[in-house]
């Protein structure tokens, strides 16, 4: 599978499993900005807890979390819920699975999303202390073992911020 390939099959099998919806991927310079900064914020406090600093995604598999964050994310601000259909994060746990390991050299396994709440004063470093504060949130983030990747996204609508986090372990 071309990479070209991988990123059209996933966008298909995300559609296919949002009820075909015909979307496009839509972040603003400084919402990739605040999901990069979110990477950071995490490996930070991943090193002072001497956990060592999660690896950033690969080209493709970056442009594989852009298209399920946008997704999920939309649809968290939309609903101002935060709860959605984990059918979209096995689509796209499978698909990454039956890709060439040239291309799937890592694997999904867990994310933790940030919840639809005010932009104002909204930052990274708050994002973090909230999810350290709640048990399941900071073992996926903090204790888990065998993480090697990570991939960030915020967006931000209607005064609203949401955020979701990726991890990933090594396609072995």
């Amino acid at each position: 599978m071309k990479p070209a390939f991988f990123i059209v099959a996933l966008s298909l099998v995300i559609a296919n499993c949002l009820s075909a919806r015909s979307e496009t991927i839509n972040f603003t310079t400084r919402e990739i900005s605040l999901g990069l900064s979110l990477e950071k914020a995490i490996n930070s406090q991943r090193m002072r807890e001497g956990k060592s600093a999660l690896q950033p995604l690969t080209v493709d598999l970056n442009k594989a979390q852009l298209i399920y964050s946008e997704h999920i994310l939309s649809g968290l601000l939309k609903s101002d819920d935060c709860d959605h259909d984990y059918k979209v994060f096995r689509a796209l746990q499978q698909l990454v699975e039956t890709s060439p390991k040239s291309i799937a050299v890592a694997i999904p396994t867990s994310e933790v999303i940030g919840c639809p709440s005010s932009s104002r004063g909204w930052s990274p470093e708050l994002m973090v202390r909230l999810w350290m504060q709640s048990p399941q949130h900071n073992q996926i983030l903090f204790e888990e073992a065998g993480r090697s990747n990570i991939g960030c996204q915020v967006m931000q609508r209607r005064g609203q911020t949401a955020a979701l986090c990726t991890l990933w372990v090594p396609n072995t």
